[in-house]
């Protein structure tokens, strides 16, 4: 019977790792996972029955949102274990290919990139910030002390009754646009700052409340790609960064590491 290949990632070629692989269950849960070696790489997959996991059947089950839950901690539990013992190019959830000569013809074409990648990301951590805030309080400080709100008060409080309700609805507008401003200028700020201590960043975007599931706003996304020695000057900074801000409504969070999933990309 044909076996589809679930890629999980490549690692660079070794032996150290392959008993220890051999105990993990695959995406299945009965397929054992292992490397196959490709020049100076190897991937790390799983054999899957293409019956149960052709496209078909595929389609059914990633619309289910249990086994999508399931299977994608799953994927994730496993490059976070491969990541611990080296470098990986982490490949993205339900990676199949038609069999493992399929496979080879894809990486084989991307042999070059591979190591190239592998080799930028040895002794480096991926980390990812995101900032939150209260937008009622961060509407409330800037509707007390922004330059341009106090002015646009002093100038409503010279014109008459009338022409003072029209102005006043403005005026909560103008408000709502200076929040949005002063979380944009806040964030960046601090993106910048860690910016300076990174390799790489990239900013991502912003997450709305059904996914992030808390009361609280984005307002920032951002990625960093990180040597080894400057993880802790970072953190470091972060902490300090959060003790004062926090204060004042805003959450500054990092998580990290992680596998490379932003910086170590195979076409």
């Amino acid at each position: 019977m044909a076996k589809l290949v679930y890629l999980y990632g490549i690692i660079p070629k070794n032996d150290s790792y392959k008993e220890k692989l051999s105990t993990m269950k695959g995406l299945d849960d009965f397929h054992e996972i292992h490397t196959i070696p490709f020049q100076e790489t190897e991937a790390v997959i799983c054999h899957l029955d293409e019956v149960q996991y052709g496209e078909k059947e595929l389609e059914k089950k990633t619309n289910d949102v249990k086994w999508v839950h399931e299977k994608a901690f799953h994927h994730h539990e496993i490059l976070m274990k491969l990541y611990e013992e080296f470098p990986i190019i982490p490949m993205k959830f339900c990676t199949i290919y038609s069999g493992e000569e399929s496979l080879a013809k894809k990486l084989d074409a991307h042999q070059e990139n591979m190591i190239e990648l592998l080799e930028f990301i040895k002794d480096k951590e991926e980390w990812i910030m995101k900032i939150y805030c209260d937008p009622s309080k961060v509407r409330e400080n800037v509707s007390e002390q922004n330059t341009t709100i106090d002015q646009k008060r002093k100038e409503i409080g010279e014109m008459s009754p009338g022409r003072q309700y029209l102005e006043k609805r403005k005026l909560d507008q103008l408000i709502d646009q200076e929040a949005d401003r002063e979380k944009d200028s806040f964030a960046s700020n601090i993106h910048e700052a860690l910016a300076s201590i990174s390799l790489q960043n990239e900013v991502k975007k912003n997450w709305n409340k059904d996914v992030t599931g808390r009361t609280e706003e984005m307002c920032w996304n951002s990625v960093y790609m990180l040597k080894n020695t400057a993880v802790d000057d970072f953190l470091n900074h972060v902490k300090e960064l959060q003790d004062k801000w926090e204060p004042s409504g805003w959450q500054i969070e990092v998580t990290g590491p992680w596998p490379s999933y932003h910086y170590a990309k195979i076409g």
